[in-house]
């Protein structure tokens, strides 16, 4: 059988760790919610099979569309370089061939310039998405090329926990702050989120506003860290146990302002799940989550930019990232509190930005569109059963024509249905 190869006749897998509960099982299952967004026919790998599988979103998501059986076609690798090559071994071991199809890897970073020491790594593959425009710029100092993608923020609206789940006020403005103990604590800085809430509290000291800390270490209880906030800040309500997807959009939920004073962000997927769900967000204007915060729709803080200090931060030497303005966040938060319709404005309109550009739908389309380039102008044109001379080697004699015509046959009508990403707004959505 000859004939021009359409994307519904190749196969499509991503790979990587779809249960994860950390930053890279994350960003894998936001685009395997936007590949289901758009319809597009796939299949997902979990290479190494190590992270439990407790929580029922993760498996709701991933299991029906899970294989034991590395595929040709297109794959999607979410992993970073620094472990690309166990990654691989585990891939050919699984049965898979890694020549035999076309390759993407979707890596993660933080600071200006990717490491060097893993470009080589990335080089293996046929091309890069980037999560974001800084990781683009990123990737490019490092003499990589890349196609931005996206990553998307939607979280799952229905059923949310009530405050006193969590055991928090329910008179207070609550502002909250998310930090992973197995990330490096000097970029998430949470230290200038404690001392902005101190200078707040100097400020307005019978505002009845309540910090919320939630901490954990991977899949453990972050309770060690959080002991000594309880003598600097008895007044902050800190949850340290490891939470399930429900529990974690719920928690957002309940918040007024999610706050992140980070000094890099490769995206920053916290805020803009908080903006999703109508939430005000502050953060540092500077790195990955100017994707999706403007003066507009969020609290940007002023900040300047300073050395990677020694041992601060992996391949951090020659490097800079931001050192936010404590006191302009103090005065960010001081005036969200004292107007309230302004601030339900700004969280109106990152709502709004929100869901128009990076939500499911919105990186589900450009992940079609990339894909279908992909299929049309390098898989296409070619024999399926004998590829010609030079051909790329994920044009294999056992793709399946039409394999996933009936399902990826429909986004094109999805497209012409509605050119714009569809938005659910509440017009009497009252954050908190």
């Amino acid at each position: 059988m000859t004939g021009p190869i359409a994307l519904p006749d190749v196969p499509i897998t991503l790979v990587g760790h779809p249960f994860a509960t950390v930053g890279m099982g994350e960003q894998m299952r936001s685009h395997i919610a936007a590949c289901q967004s758009v319809h597009l026919a796939h299949k997902v790998l979990d290479i190494y099979r190590y992270a439990s599988r407790n929580d029922p979103d993760h498996r709701k998501l991933v299991e029906p569309v899970e294989t034991d059986t590395p595929a040709a076609g297109i794959r999607i690798f979410h992993v970073n370089g620094d472990e690309v090559e166990p990654v691989l071994r585990a891939f050919e071991a699984r049965g898979g061939r890694f020549k035999g199809g076309y390759n993407i890897i979707v890596p993660a970073w933080e600071l200006p310039t990717y490491p060097v020491a893993w470009t080589e790594q990335l080089r293996q593959f046929d091309e890069v998405w980037a999560l974001s425009h800084f990781l683009t710029e990123s990737l490019a100092a490092a003499g990589l090329s890349s196609t931005h993608i996206g990553q998307a923020v939607e979280v799952p609206l229905g059923h949310f926990l009530p405050r006193k789940y969590f055991g928090i006020r329910e008179s207070a403005f609550t502002v909250l702050h998310f930090f992973d103990l197995s990330s490096y604590a000097t970029r998430k800085n949470p230290d200038a989120v404690l001392t902005m809430f101190e200078a707040f509290r100097k400020r307005r000291k019978f505002a009845d506003v309540q910090l919320v800390l939630k901490v954990k270490k991977g899949d453990e209880d972050g309770a060690e860290w959080l002991r000594p906030i309880h003598d600097r800040l008895p007044e902050a309500h800190c949850l340290s146990k490891p939470m399930s997807a429900l529990e974690t959009r719920s928690l957002i939920n309940c918040c007024d302002c999610f706050v992140s004073l980070h000094r890099a962000e490769g995206f920053g997927r916290g805020t803009g799940e908080a903006m999703f769900l109508g939430r005000l967000a502050l953060a540092t204007g500077w790195s990955g989550n100017l994707d999706y915060m403007t003066k507009d729709n969020a609290l940007l803080v002023d900040h300047r930019l300073v050395p990677v200090g020694p041992g601060e931060y992996p391949f951090g030497e020659g490097q800079m990232w931001a050192e936010p303005d404590v006191a302009h966040a103090v005065d960010l938060l001081d005036a969200a509190i004292a107007d309230p319709a302004r601030t339900l404005e700004i969280a109106a309109r990152g709502r709004r930005d929100i869901r128009l550009g990076h939500g499911y739908r919105a990186v589900g389309l450009r992940i079609f569109d990339r894909l279908t380039e992909i299929a049309e102008t390098v898989l296409g044109g070619l024999d399926r059963g004998a590829p010609k001379a030079g051909a790329h080697p994920a044009v294999v004699a056992d793709f399946v024509p039409g394999e996933a015509r009936e399902v990826n046959e429909t986004v094109a009508e999805v497209k012409a249905a509605e050119p714009e990403v569809e938005t659910t707004v509440f017009e009497d959505f009252v954050p908190g």
